[in-house]
Protein backbone atom coordinates (compact mmCIF):
# COMPACT_ATOMS: atom_id res chain seq x y z
CA UNK A 1 0.00 0.00 0.00
CA UNK A 2 1.27 3.46 -0.95
CA UNK A 3 0.45 6.07 1.71
CA UNK A 4 0.77 8.77 -0.93
CA UNK A 5 -2.13 7.36 -2.95
CA UNK A 6 -4.81 6.89 -0.28
CA UNK A 7 -5.45 6.97 3.44
CA UNK A 8 -5.60 3.63 5.25
CA UNK A 9 -7.49 3.16 8.55
CA UNK A 10 -7.90 -0.01 10.62
CA UNK A 11 -10.50 -0.22 13.39
CA UNK A 12 -12.84 2.37 14.86
CA UNK A 13 -10.20 3.87 17.16
CA UNK A 14 -8.31 5.07 14.08
CA UNK A 15 -11.46 6.84 12.85
CA UNK A 16 -12.27 8.84 16.00
CA UNK A 17 -10.72 12.14 14.89
CA UNK A 18 -11.90 11.74 11.30
CA UNK A 19 -15.59 11.25 12.12
CA UNK A 20 -16.02 13.86 14.84
CA UNK A 21 -17.25 16.65 12.54
CA UNK A 22 -19.79 16.93 9.75
CA UNK A 23 -19.76 14.89 6.56
CA UNK A 24 -18.16 17.84 4.80
CA UNK A 25 -15.52 18.05 7.56
CA UNK A 26 -14.59 14.47 6.72
CA UNK A 27 -13.91 15.49 3.12
CA UNK A 28 -11.68 18.31 4.31
CA UNK A 29 -9.80 15.98 6.66
CA UNK A 30 -9.16 13.49 3.88
CA UNK A 31 -7.36 16.30 2.02
CA UNK A 32 -8.28 15.17 -1.46
CA UNK A 33 -7.20 11.56 -1.10
CA UNK A 34 -9.38 8.43 -1.17
CA UNK A 35 -9.69 6.35 1.98
CA UNK A 36 -9.65 2.60 2.54
CA UNK A 37 -11.04 1.48 5.89
CA UNK A 38 -10.94 -1.97 7.50
CA UNK A 39 -13.24 -2.85 10.40
CA UNK A 40 -12.02 -6.26 11.61
CA UNK A 41 -14.65 -8.94 12.11
CA UNK A 42 -15.48 -10.69 15.35
CA UNK A 43 -14.95 -14.24 14.06
CA UNK A 44 -11.45 -15.71 14.46
CA UNK A 45 -11.05 -16.36 10.73
CA UNK A 46 -13.62 -14.09 9.13
CA UNK A 47 -14.60 -13.69 5.53
CA UNK A 48 -14.98 -10.12 4.22
CA UNK A 49 -17.57 -7.81 2.69
CA UNK A 50 -16.84 -4.60 0.81
CA UNK A 51 -18.75 -1.32 0.45
CA UNK A 52 -17.58 1.41 -1.96
CA UNK A 53 -18.90 4.95 -2.30
CA UNK A 54 -18.07 8.33 -3.86
CA UNK A 55 -16.29 6.94 -6.90
CA UNK A 56 -18.04 9.90 -8.51
CA UNK A 57 -17.61 13.12 -6.61
CA UNK A 58 -21.16 14.37 -7.29
CA UNK A 59 -22.85 11.30 -5.76
CA UNK A 60 -23.18 11.93 -2.05
CA UNK A 61 -25.83 9.43 -0.89
CA UNK A 62 -23.51 6.47 -0.44
CA UNK A 63 -20.84 8.62 1.20
CA UNK A 64 -23.25 10.03 3.79
CA UNK A 65 -24.71 6.58 4.47
CA UNK A 66 -21.25 5.07 4.92
CA UNK A 67 -20.31 7.76 7.44
CA UNK A 68 -23.52 7.09 9.35
CA UNK A 69 -22.63 3.40 9.39
CA UNK A 70 -19.10 4.04 10.65
CA UNK A 71 -20.32 6.37 13.38
CA UNK A 72 -22.42 3.50 14.78
CA UNK A 73 -19.19 1.55 15.46
CA UNK A 74 -20.89 -1.78 14.81
CA UNK A 75 -18.88 -5.00 14.52
CA UNK A 76 -19.78 -7.93 12.30
CA UNK A 77 -18.81 -11.59 12.05
CA UNK A 78 -16.97 -10.68 8.83
CA UNK A 79 -14.30 -8.09 8.08
CA UNK A 80 -15.83 -4.95 6.60
CA UNK A 81 -13.87 -3.04 4.00
CA UNK A 82 -15.05 0.47 3.07
CA UNK A 83 -13.65 2.56 0.24
CA UNK A 84 -14.34 6.30 -0.15
CA UNK A 85 -13.32 7.38 -3.63
CA UNK A 86 -13.05 10.79 -5.30
CA UNK A 87 -12.93 13.09 -2.28
CA UNK A 88 -11.10 15.75 -4.28
CA UNK A 89 -13.89 16.18 -6.83
CA UNK A 90 -16.47 16.08 -4.02
CA UNK A 91 -15.11 19.24 -2.37
CA UNK A 92 -14.09 21.28 -5.43
CA UNK A 93 -16.11 24.46 -6.16
CA UNK A 94 -18.69 23.68 -3.50
CA UNK A 95 -19.80 20.30 -2.22
CA UNK A 96 -20.49 17.33 -4.52
CA UNK A 97 -20.44 19.43 -7.68
CA UNK A 98 -18.28 17.30 -9.99
CA UNK A 99 -18.37 13.68 -11.16
CA UNK A 100 -14.63 14.09 -11.72
CA UNK A 101 -12.36 17.05 -12.41
CA UNK A 102 -10.92 18.13 -15.73
CA UNK A 103 -7.47 16.85 -14.79
CA UNK A 104 -8.83 13.49 -13.56
CA UNK A 105 -10.13 10.28 -15.06
CA UNK A 106 -13.50 8.83 -14.12
CA UNK A 107 -12.71 6.86 -10.95
CA UNK A 108 -15.15 4.15 -12.03
CA UNK A 109 -13.31 3.55 -15.30
CA UNK A 110 -9.83 2.67 -14.00
CA UNK A 111 -10.23 -0.73 -12.30
CA UNK A 112 -8.63 -3.97 -13.40
CA UNK A 113 -6.19 -2.31 -15.80
CA UNK A 114 -2.77 -3.82 -16.32
CA UNK A 115 0.32 -1.66 -15.81
CA UNK A 116 -1.38 1.47 -14.43
CA UNK A 117 0.04 4.67 -15.92
CA UNK A 118 -1.69 7.39 -13.88
CA UNK A 119 -1.96 8.20 -10.19
CA UNK A 120 -5.65 7.33 -10.11
CA UNK A 121 -5.08 4.01 -11.85
CA UNK A 122 -2.23 3.21 -9.45
CA UNK A 123 -4.53 3.98 -6.51
CA UNK A 124 -7.25 1.71 -7.89
CA UNK A 125 -4.71 -1.03 -8.51
CA UNK A 126 -3.33 -0.87 -4.96
CA UNK A 127 -6.78 -0.78 -3.33
CA UNK A 128 -7.93 -3.67 -5.51
CA UNK A 129 -4.91 -5.75 -4.48
CA UNK A 130 -5.68 -5.17 -0.78
CA UNK A 131 -9.35 -6.05 -0.85
CA UNK A 132 -9.02 -9.06 -3.13
CA UNK A 133 -6.30 -10.50 -0.91
CA UNK A 134 -9.04 -10.99 1.71
CA UNK A 135 -11.70 -13.70 1.51
CA UNK A 136 -14.40 -11.56 -0.12
CA UNK A 137 -17.91 -13.00 -0.06
CA UNK A 138 -19.80 -10.02 -1.55
CA UNK A 139 -19.50 -6.34 -2.46
CA UNK A 140 -21.72 -3.33 -3.21
CA UNK A 141 -20.79 -0.03 -4.85
CA UNK A 142 -23.11 2.90 -4.07
CA UNK A 143 -24.03 5.50 -6.70
CA UNK A 144 -26.58 8.18 -7.67
CA UNK A 145 -28.13 9.26 -10.98
CA UNK A 146 -28.58 12.85 -12.13
CA UNK A 147 -31.98 12.13 -13.72
CA UNK A 148 -35.20 10.68 -12.37
CA UNK A 149 -34.73 6.90 -11.91
CA UNK A 150 -36.17 4.37 -9.50
CA UNK A 151 -33.53 2.81 -7.26
CA UNK A 152 -31.95 -0.18 -8.98
CA UNK A 153 -29.01 -2.57 -8.83
CA UNK A 154 -26.55 -3.15 -11.67
CA UNK A 155 -25.08 -6.63 -12.21
CA UNK A 156 -21.90 -7.08 -14.26
CA UNK A 157 -22.47 -10.85 -14.43
CA UNK A 158 -25.77 -12.71 -14.32
CA UNK A 159 -25.58 -15.47 -11.71
CA UNK A 160 -27.81 -16.93 -9.02
CA UNK A 161 -25.74 -15.30 -6.27
CA UNK A 162 -25.63 -12.00 -8.12
CA UNK A 163 -29.39 -11.88 -8.60
CA UNK A 164 -29.95 -12.67 -4.92
CA UNK A 165 -27.56 -9.87 -3.95
CA UNK A 166 -29.36 -7.49 -6.33
CA UNK A 167 -32.69 -8.44 -4.76
CA UNK A 168 -31.32 -7.43 -1.35
CA UNK A 169 -30.57 -3.98 -2.67
CA UNK A 170 -33.43 -3.07 -5.04
CA UNK A 171 -36.64 -4.21 -6.69
CA UNK A 172 -35.19 -3.45 -10.14
CA UNK A 173 -31.94 -4.74 -11.61
CA UNK A 174 -30.00 -4.04 -14.80
CA UNK A 175 -27.67 -6.57 -16.41
CA UNK A 176 -24.56 -4.71 -17.54
CA UNK A 177 -23.01 -5.87 -20.82
CA UNK A 178 -20.41 -3.14 -21.31
CA UNK A 179 -16.73 -3.36 -20.45
CA UNK A 180 -15.58 0.01 -19.16
CA UNK A 181 -13.22 -0.99 -16.32
CA UNK A 182 -15.79 -0.25 -13.62
CA UNK A 183 -15.10 -1.45 -10.08
CA UNK A 184 -17.96 -3.96 -10.19
CA UNK A 185 -16.58 -5.46 -13.41
CA UNK A 186 -13.14 -5.94 -11.86
CA UNK A 187 -14.58 -7.51 -8.70
CA UNK A 188 -17.01 -9.87 -10.45
CA UNK A 189 -14.51 -12.77 -10.83
CA UNK A 190 -13.81 -12.61 -7.08
CA UNK A 191 -17.29 -12.40 -5.51
CA UNK A 192 -20.92 -11.47 -6.17
CA UNK A 193 -21.07 -7.70 -6.66
CA UNK A 194 -23.64 -5.08 -7.63
CA UNK A 195 -23.64 -1.34 -8.07
CA UNK A 196 -26.59 0.19 -6.22
CA UNK A 197 -28.12 3.31 -7.78
CA UNK A 198 -29.83 5.21 -4.98
CA UNK A 199 -31.84 7.80 -6.90
CA UNK A 200 -30.87 11.45 -7.10
CA UNK A 201 -27.94 12.83 -5.16
CA UNK A 202 -28.29 15.76 -2.80
CA UNK A 203 -31.61 14.68 -1.30
CA UNK A 204 -32.26 12.91 2.03
CA UNK A 205 -34.25 10.15 0.31
CA UNK A 206 -31.12 9.03 -1.56
CA UNK A 207 -29.13 8.76 1.66
CA UNK A 208 -31.94 6.84 3.34
CA UNK A 209 -32.07 4.41 0.45
CA UNK A 210 -28.32 3.91 0.52
CA UNK A 211 -28.43 3.30 4.28
CA UNK A 212 -31.18 0.73 3.86
CA UNK A 213 -29.24 -1.08 1.16
CA UNK A 214 -26.14 -1.18 3.36
CA UNK A 215 -28.10 -2.46 6.35
CA UNK A 216 -29.70 -5.25 4.33
CA UNK A 217 -26.35 -6.16 2.78
CA UNK A 218 -24.60 -6.40 6.14
CA UNK A 219 -27.45 -8.25 7.87
CA UNK A 220 -28.01 -10.86 5.15
CA UNK A 221 -26.75 -14.39 5.66
CA UNK A 222 -25.83 -14.72 1.96
CA UNK A 223 -26.59 -18.41 2.22
CA UNK A 224 -29.06 -18.69 -0.65
CA UNK A 225 -32.14 -17.69 1.34
CA UNK A 226 -34.35 -14.74 0.46
CA UNK A 227 -35.70 -13.64 -2.93
CA UNK A 228 -34.12 -15.33 -5.93
CA UNK A 229 -34.19 -12.18 -8.07
CA UNK A 230 -35.50 -8.60 -8.09
CA UNK A 231 -39.06 -8.05 -9.29
CA UNK A 232 -37.84 -6.55 -12.57
CA UNK A 233 -34.65 -7.43 -14.42
CA UNK A 234 -33.52 -5.51 -17.50
CA UNK A 235 -30.52 -5.98 -19.75
CA UNK A 236 -28.43 -3.41 -21.58
CA UNK A 237 -28.92 -2.90 -25.32
CA UNK A 238 -26.95 0.23 -26.18
CA UNK A 239 -25.19 3.28 -24.75
CA UNK A 240 -26.58 6.46 -26.30
CA UNK A 241 -24.43 9.57 -26.61
CA UNK A 242 -24.63 12.90 -28.41
CA UNK A 243 -21.99 13.03 -31.12
CA UNK A 244 -18.99 15.04 -29.95
CA UNK A 245 -19.20 17.58 -32.75
CA UNK A 246 -22.85 18.43 -31.96
CA UNK A 247 -23.40 21.32 -29.48
CA UNK A 248 -26.64 20.72 -27.58
CA UNK A 249 -28.82 21.85 -24.69
CA UNK A 250 -31.77 20.69 -22.62
CA UNK A 251 -34.63 23.04 -23.41
CA UNK A 252 -34.53 26.28 -25.34
CA UNK A 253 -34.41 26.77 -29.09
CA UNK A 254 -32.13 25.84 -31.97
CA UNK A 255 -29.61 28.59 -32.75
CA UNK A 256 -26.33 29.20 -34.53
CA UNK A 257 -24.49 27.84 -31.48
CA UNK A 258 -26.86 24.97 -30.55
CA UNK A 259 -27.52 22.21 -33.09
CA UNK A 260 -29.65 19.97 -30.87
CA UNK A 261 -32.24 20.91 -28.27
CA UNK A 262 -33.52 18.02 -26.15
CA UNK A 263 -36.95 18.28 -24.55
CA UNK A 264 -36.96 18.59 -20.74
CA UNK A 265 -38.47 15.80 -18.67
CA UNK A 266 -37.33 12.82 -20.75
CA UNK A 267 -35.79 11.28 -17.63
CA UNK A 268 -39.30 10.55 -16.32
CA UNK A 269 -39.41 7.68 -18.85
CA UNK A 270 -36.46 5.87 -17.24
CA UNK A 271 -37.29 2.14 -16.92
CA UNK A 272 -40.63 2.96 -18.50
CA UNK A 273 -41.34 3.43 -22.22
CA UNK A 274 -40.73 5.86 -25.04
CA UNK A 275 -43.31 4.93 -27.68
CA UNK A 276 -42.43 4.89 -31.36
CA UNK A 277 -42.79 8.41 -32.72
CA UNK A 278 -41.94 10.13 -29.43
CA UNK A 279 -40.05 13.35 -30.10
CA UNK A 280 -36.81 13.65 -28.13
CA UNK A 281 -35.84 17.07 -29.41
CA UNK A 282 -35.18 19.28 -32.42
CA UNK A 283 -32.32 19.80 -34.84
CA UNK A 284 -31.87 22.03 -37.86
CA UNK A 285 -33.89 20.55 -40.77
CA UNK A 286 -31.66 18.44 -42.97
CA UNK A 287 -29.19 17.70 -40.16
CA UNK A 288 -27.76 14.20 -39.84
CA UNK A 289 -28.70 12.03 -36.86
CA UNK A 290 -26.98 13.64 -33.82
CA UNK A 291 -27.00 10.53 -31.62
CA UNK A 292 -24.77 7.49 -31.44
CA UNK A 293 -26.03 4.20 -29.94
CA UNK A 294 -23.13 1.88 -29.17
CA UNK A 295 -24.15 -1.76 -28.86
CA UNK A 296 -22.31 -4.50 -26.92
CA UNK A 297 -20.02 -5.15 -29.88
CA UNK A 298 -19.09 -1.48 -30.21
CA UNK A 299 -21.06 -0.89 -33.44
CA UNK A 300 -23.18 2.23 -33.85
CA UNK A 301 -26.84 1.14 -33.97
CA UNK A 302 -28.44 4.60 -33.79
CA UNK A 303 -30.20 4.19 -37.16
CA UNK A 304 -32.10 1.22 -35.68
CA UNK A 305 -33.67 3.35 -32.95
CA UNK A 306 -33.78 7.02 -33.98
CA UNK A 307 -34.49 9.23 -36.99
CA UNK A 308 -34.60 12.91 -37.95
CA UNK A 309 -37.80 13.96 -39.71
CA UNK A 310 -37.74 16.55 -42.53
CA UNK A 311 -38.99 19.24 -40.13
CA UNK A 312 -36.04 18.64 -37.77
CA UNK A 313 -37.82 16.51 -35.16
CA UNK A 314 -35.57 13.88 -33.55
CA UNK A 315 -37.81 10.86 -32.86
CA UNK A 316 -37.60 7.26 -31.72
CA UNK A 317 -38.60 4.76 -34.41
CA UNK A 318 -39.68 1.87 -32.18
CA UNK A 319 -40.92 1.43 -28.61
CA UNK A 320 -37.87 1.89 -26.38
CA UNK A 321 -37.05 1.64 -22.67
CA UNK A 322 -34.44 4.18 -21.53
CA UNK A 323 -32.44 4.05 -18.31
CA UNK A 324 -30.20 6.63 -16.65
CA UNK A 325 -31.45 9.45 -18.91
CA UNK A 326 -29.49 12.42 -17.63
CA UNK A 327 -30.65 16.05 -17.54
CA UNK A 328 -27.30 17.86 -17.75
CA UNK A 329 -24.94 18.49 -20.64
CA UNK A 330 -21.88 17.89 -18.46
CA UNK A 331 -23.09 14.47 -17.35
CA UNK A 332 -24.05 13.52 -20.89
CA UNK A 333 -20.59 14.43 -22.14
CA UNK A 334 -18.70 12.72 -19.34
CA UNK A 335 -20.75 9.52 -19.36
CA UNK A 336 -23.69 9.25 -21.75
CA UNK A 337 -27.13 10.67 -22.52
CA UNK A 338 -28.91 7.44 -21.54
CA UNK A 339 -28.88 3.68 -21.99
CA UNK A 340 -31.34 1.59 -23.96
CA UNK A 341 -32.49 -1.50 -22.07
CA UNK A 342 -35.07 -4.29 -22.41
CA UNK A 343 -36.87 -6.28 -19.77
CA UNK A 344 -35.91 -9.91 -19.17
CA UNK A 345 -37.96 -10.69 -16.01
Amino acid sequence: MDDLLYHRFTGYDALTDLLVGSDEDVLVALSGKPALILVPGTDPRPRARFVACLLHGNEDSGFRAVLELLRRKERHPFDLWVFIGNTRAARQEGWFAHRFLDDQEDFNRVWGLEHPTTRMRSCADAVFAEITASDLEAAIDLHNNTGDNPPYAVLPVRSEQGLRLAALCAETALLWHLEVHALMEALSPHCPVVAVECGRSGVPAGTRYAMGAIDRFLAAALDGSGPEAPNRVFEMLARVTVRQEVPFAFGGVISDGIDLVLHPGLDTANFGMLLAGTELGRVHPGTALPLCAEGPDGADEADDYFAVRPDGALVVTQDLTPAMFTITVVQARRDCLFYLVRRRI
